[in-house]
């Protein structure tokens, strides 16, 4: 009795999780988490980057919209800001000198 209560556990543990989500008692269907917008991109880039001047603004833009047509890896831009978002007192400048040379190494042309 109890080989079969563990194998059916281990079944049920299985399962695909369903595509929404149900509260407990309320009845509400909530949608599935989403990866994260581009807009999101755009703005996590420019806060946390601390970008102040148009031309930066610009280059984010740019490098969003590269992303957005895969012909920059995402992980790319995400580990290089990452990277950045440490240097003080602000990290713009490194990122966009970072991904320029990263991208060059894949054959990317950014500028």
């Amino acid at each position: 009795m109890r080989i079969l209560t563990v194998v059916a556990l281990l079944a049920v543990s299985f399962i695909p999780a369903p595509a929404t989500a149900v509260l407990p008692l309320s009845g509400v269907e909530l949608p599935a988490a989403q990866p994260m917008a581009q807009a999101d991109l755009k703005d996590e880039l420019e806060a946390g980057l601390k970008a102040r001047r148009p031309q930066e603004f610009q280059f984010i833009a740019k490098v969003v919209d590269m992303v957005n047509r895969k012909q920059l890896p995402l992980e790319m831009v995400r580990s290089t800001f990452i990277w950045a978002r440490k240097k003080k007192p602000y990290p713009y400048p490194f990122f966009e000198r970072a991904l320029i040379q990263r991208a060059a190494k894949i054959g990317v042309r950014i500028n």
